[in-house]
Protein backbone atom coordinates (compact mmCIF):
# COMPACT_ATOMS: atom_id res chain seq x y z
CA UNK A 1 0.00 0.00 0.00
CA UNK A 2 1.08 3.45 -0.82
CA UNK A 3 1.40 6.38 1.20
CA UNK A 4 0.21 9.56 0.10
CA UNK A 5 0.64 12.51 2.86
CA UNK A 6 -1.01 15.26 0.38
CA UNK A 7 -3.97 13.32 -0.06
CA UNK A 8 -4.01 12.53 3.97
CA UNK A 9 -3.51 15.92 5.03
CA UNK A 10 -6.56 16.86 2.59
CA UNK A 11 -8.68 14.07 3.41
CA UNK A 12 -7.94 14.76 7.42
CA UNK A 13 -8.51 18.15 6.87
CA UNK A 14 -12.29 17.70 5.28
CA UNK A 15 -13.02 15.48 8.35
CA UNK A 16 -11.52 17.97 10.84
CA UNK A 17 -14.21 20.34 9.47
CA UNK A 18 -17.16 17.92 9.80
CA UNK A 19 -15.88 16.83 13.16
CA UNK A 20 -16.07 20.72 13.76
CA UNK A 21 -19.21 21.51 12.36
CA UNK A 22 -20.94 18.44 14.25
CA UNK A 23 -19.26 19.93 17.56
CA UNK A 24 -16.61 17.13 17.97
CA UNK A 25 -13.65 18.98 19.28
CA UNK A 26 -12.00 16.68 20.37
CA UNK A 27 -11.77 14.11 17.46
CA UNK A 28 -11.74 17.68 15.05
CA UNK A 29 -7.94 18.74 17.00
CA UNK A 30 -7.22 15.40 16.98
CA UNK A 31 -7.11 15.43 12.99
CA UNK A 32 -6.16 18.48 12.96
CA UNK A 33 -2.30 17.53 14.50
CA UNK A 34 -2.65 15.22 11.22
CA UNK A 35 -3.21 17.38 9.05
CA UNK A 36 -0.35 19.04 9.97
CA UNK A 37 1.89 16.28 10.52
CA UNK A 38 1.01 15.36 6.82
CA UNK A 39 1.53 18.82 5.46
CA UNK A 40 4.95 18.92 7.10
CA UNK A 41 5.60 15.07 5.96
CA UNK A 42 4.91 16.40 2.36
CA UNK A 43 7.88 19.04 2.22
CA UNK A 44 10.29 16.71 4.03
CA UNK A 45 9.41 13.91 1.10
CA UNK A 46 9.71 16.24 -1.65
CA UNK A 47 12.62 17.75 -0.64
CA UNK A 48 14.74 15.70 1.20
CA UNK A 49 13.84 12.01 0.36
CA UNK A 50 10.84 9.75 0.37
CA UNK A 51 11.93 8.35 3.19
CA UNK A 52 12.95 10.90 5.33
CA UNK A 53 9.30 11.34 6.83
CA UNK A 54 9.36 8.05 8.39
CA UNK A 55 12.15 9.29 10.82
CA UNK A 56 10.08 11.17 12.19
CA UNK A 57 7.08 9.37 12.95
CA UNK A 58 4.79 11.05 14.89
CA UNK A 59 6.63 13.67 16.20
CA UNK A 60 4.92 16.97 15.12
CA UNK A 61 7.63 19.09 17.26
CA UNK A 62 10.46 17.69 15.32
CA UNK A 63 8.88 17.96 11.93
CA UNK A 64 7.98 21.62 13.14
CA UNK A 65 11.86 22.05 14.06
CA UNK A 66 14.31 19.50 13.00
CA UNK A 67 12.84 18.81 9.75
CA UNK A 68 11.59 22.46 9.17
CA UNK A 69 14.98 24.02 10.02
CA UNK A 70 17.08 21.59 7.75
CA UNK A 71 14.97 22.39 5.15
CA UNK A 72 15.50 25.97 5.59
CA UNK A 73 19.42 25.19 5.45
CA UNK A 74 19.44 23.00 2.31
CA UNK A 75 17.12 25.37 0.32
CA UNK A 76 17.54 28.68 1.05
CA UNK A 77 14.64 30.30 -1.09
CA UNK A 78 12.47 28.16 0.88
CA UNK A 79 13.24 30.21 4.08
CA UNK A 80 10.24 32.56 2.89
CA UNK A 81 7.77 29.99 2.02
CA UNK A 82 7.97 27.89 5.01
CA UNK A 83 5.62 28.40 7.79
CA UNK A 84 6.91 29.72 10.73
CA UNK A 85 6.74 27.61 14.01
CA UNK A 86 3.00 28.20 13.64
CA UNK A 87 1.86 25.13 15.92
CA UNK A 88 3.66 26.43 19.27
CA UNK A 89 0.93 27.77 22.16
CA UNK A 90 -1.61 26.00 20.54
CA UNK A 91 -3.16 22.32 21.27
CA UNK A 92 -1.55 21.70 18.55
CA UNK A 93 1.70 20.92 20.17
CA UNK A 94 -0.12 19.57 23.01
CA UNK A 95 0.11 15.37 23.40
CA UNK A 96 -0.33 14.68 19.43
CA UNK A 97 -0.95 11.79 18.50
CA UNK A 98 -1.49 10.57 22.21
CA UNK A 99 -4.63 12.43 22.65
CA UNK A 100 -6.55 10.12 20.60
CA UNK A 101 -6.64 8.05 23.99
CA UNK A 102 -7.37 11.26 26.29
CA UNK A 103 -11.35 11.37 27.54
CA UNK A 104 -13.81 13.56 25.78
CA UNK A 105 -13.87 16.98 26.52
CA UNK A 106 -10.54 17.88 26.64
CA UNK A 107 -10.82 20.65 24.28
CA UNK A 108 -12.89 23.37 24.44
CA UNK A 109 -14.96 24.80 21.17
CA UNK A 110 -12.39 27.91 20.81
CA UNK A 111 -9.82 25.17 21.20
CA UNK A 112 -11.28 23.03 18.52
CA UNK A 113 -11.83 26.01 15.97
CA UNK A 114 -7.97 28.00 16.61
CA UNK A 115 -6.73 24.37 15.84
CA UNK A 116 -8.82 23.60 12.75
CA UNK A 117 -8.31 26.79 11.51
CA UNK A 118 -4.23 27.08 11.83
CA UNK A 119 -4.06 23.30 10.09
CA UNK A 120 -6.18 24.74 7.51
CA UNK A 121 -4.20 27.84 7.52
CA UNK A 122 -0.50 25.74 7.33
CA UNK A 123 -1.99 22.98 4.86
CA UNK A 124 -2.35 25.82 2.34
CA UNK A 125 0.29 27.75 2.99
CA UNK A 126 2.51 24.37 1.68
CA UNK A 127 0.06 22.00 -0.83
CA UNK A 128 -0.97 24.99 -3.26
CA UNK A 129 2.38 25.58 -3.82
CA UNK A 130 4.11 22.34 -4.41
CA UNK A 131 1.15 21.57 -6.73
CA UNK A 132 2.13 25.01 -8.58
CA UNK A 133 5.92 24.33 -8.31
CA UNK A 134 4.84 21.03 -10.00
CA UNK A 135 6.24 18.74 -7.15
CA UNK A 136 3.00 17.36 -6.55
CA UNK A 137 0.32 16.45 -8.81
CA UNK A 138 -3.26 18.44 -8.26
CA UNK A 139 -4.60 15.00 -9.18
CA UNK A 140 -2.37 13.48 -5.98
CA UNK A 141 -4.71 15.51 -4.53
Amino acid sequence: MSESFSQAAARHLFDANVLLSSQRWDNAVYLAGYVVECSFKVLVEKYIDQEAPKKYGHDLAALQGKAMERLRLMYPVLDIQLPAPRITGTVLNQDHPARRYYKSGLWSEIQAKEAVKRAEDIYHEIIPKLVLDGRISSKEL
